[in-house]
């Protein structure tokens, strides 16, 4: 099974902005069966709201597939994200005043899973008319 490692989450304001440049890195090492089978992976990287009773998904930084290859693998992934997705705990501005403030808990949350082909359908819009013996 594939392990990810070291996984470092960073935000950055970004000048006259009111998002932030959010960079998340980590590092991936895939099993010798998976090496030589040369499995692809659905990569999801997502940034969490840590809260006491349930967790929410804040933003999704990235969301791609990776093919399995032997040795470690460097990955670092960065998106902008707005404040207010970042302020899970919601601050409160009165008149464009900061009134209270909360801090807010935020951590990535990187997940690997093994990709299945799905069957694909598609359908055509319906024709009408008279297809029976008496057309």
């Amino acid at each position: 099974m594939a392990t990810i490692s070291n996984v470092v989450l960073k935000i950055d304001p970004i000048v006259s902005n009111k998002r932030r440049k959010v960079t998340v890195s980590y590092v991936l090492r895939f099993s010798p069966r998976e090496e030589l089978a040369g499995t692809v992976f659905e990569e999801k990287v997502v940034l969490r709201g840590d809260d006491p009773l349930f967790d929410d998904d804040r933003a999704v930084i990235a969301s791609t597939f990776i093919k399995s290859a032997a040795g470690t693998i460097k990955r670092s992934f960065t998106a902008q994200v707005s404040q207010n997705r970042l302020d899970e705990d919601g601050d409160t501005i009165i008149f464009g005043v900061p009134v209270l403030t909360l801090r807010d808990e935020l951590y990535a949350r990187v997940t690997l899973t093994p990709f299945a082909p799905r069957a694909a359908q598609a359908d055509s819009d319906p024709v009408s008319g008279q297809f029976g013996p008496g057309a």
